[in-house]
């Protein structure tokens, strides 16, 4: 799996979980759409014959009952009159709930009711003529009157007989289609336990498998990341696969390899300095052994400079003193020139006088 990259395998179970969720959706909407149909069958046909035969049960059982007022009243032309009118009323109305049911699809119970349709001609031909009579007054006694109606009660105990078959017939076709919706629900419920089981054992490993995938790089990358601010830079990067995460490992890896040759460079730079530093340290004690030693000769200069001051300032008193010494002695040889002039003078004139005198 981790030759395919993350974004492939995501788009991929996306498009499993898709592909599961459409098998499922597919099956419940066949499912939902069979028990639809089933359930519209049931209600325009099944349902719908129940209630037209209901309906021409009801209408058959007031058919034999205006018959009965018929006879009954057969002294009272104006009952009598009404009872027929009735009657013929709901046989007619009998007549379009046989059609009604003998339309839509031919079936089996459509036979029985053209049947029906039949004998409902021959009890209605078999009731008219007595009618006749008894509005005629023909007979004696409403007995008589319902004696001769035994042909047309035959008739509608067949019709009643026949009534029975179609509500089998019906009942027969409702529990069919109820057992066809029982069938389809479990069919749909067995699509669904197929797609769920389809599911579960499509994604559960697949979505394991892919969360497996992309854990385990990712625990080996949080392992690699904090051996490295550990300072650890000896731990093994395994690359496998072709995926982002195999891009993410790579990438470590150099990282791990940059930062061990930089610790390289930095340890080898480290020595250097650590040279450079012992050759400074030493030359930094030799520069203060002579910083010393010049300190001990400037305080010796100092003091020198003091010496020298002090003998200076004498040397500058004594200047002062010959100074005033000396103006005293030009005054002096002034004064001993005057008298030096006025010996040579006094000479001179000695000397002449001498010469005078010789």
């Amino acid at each position: 799996m981790r030759h395919f990259s993350i974004r492939f395998r995501m788009i991929g179970a996306i498009g499993v979980v898709l592909a599961l969720l459409f098998v499922v959706g597919s099956a419940g909407l066949w499912g939902m759409q069979r028990m639809q149909a089933l359930s519209q069958e049931f209600v325009d046909h099944a349902f719908h014959e129940t209630v037209e035969l209901s309906k021409l049960r009801l209408a058959m059982a007031d058919l034999s009952r205006h018959e009965k007022d018929m006879v009954i009243h057969y002294e009272s032309p104006e009952q009598l009159s009404l009872a027929n009118m009735k009657w013929e009323k709901t046989r007619d109305e009998i007549a379009k709930l046989m059609e009604a049911l003998q339309q839509g699809e031919a079936d089996e119970d459509n036979a029985v009711l053209q049947q029906m349709s039949v004998k409902l001609k021959d009890y209605s031909a078999a009731v008219e003529p007595t009618v006749a009579n008894i509005k005629a007054g023909g007979y004696d006694s409403a007995t008589v009157a319902n004696r001769m109606l035994a042909r047309a009660h035959d008739r509608y105990a067949d019709l009643q007989a026949d009534m029975k078959k179609i509500e089998a017939i019906i009942s027969a076709e409702a529990a069919a289609v109820q057992a066809e919706q029982v069938s389809t629900g479990q069919q749909t419920m067995l699509l669904f336990g197929i797609a769920v089981a389809v599911a579960v054992l499509v994604v559960v490993p697949t979505t394991l498998a892919n969360m497996q995938s992309i854990c385990r790089p990712l625990d080996q990358a949080q392992q690699l990341a904090v051996a490295i601010t550990r300072g650890d830079l000896t731990q093994p990067v395994r690359v496998e696969g072709k995926d982002e995460l195999t891009r993410l490992m790579s990438a470590l890896g150099e990282m791990q390899a940059s930062l061990a040759r930089i610790v390289s460079q930095v340890r080898l730079t480290t020595d250097s300095i650590g040279v450079a530093s012992a050759e400074i340290a030493s030359g930094n004690q030799d520069l203060s052994s002579r910083t010393e030693q010049a300190a001990s000769s400037l305080q010796q200069t100092a003091s020198s400079i003091d010496q020298i001051t002090s003998t200076v300032q004498q040397s500058a008193e004594s200047a002062r003193q010959a100074s005033e010494m000396a103006q005293a002695n030009a005054a002096v040889a002034a004064r001993g020139g005057e008298v030096v002039g006025e010996v040579v003078a006094t000479m001179q004139e000695i000397n002449h006088r001498s010469q005078k005198i010789g």
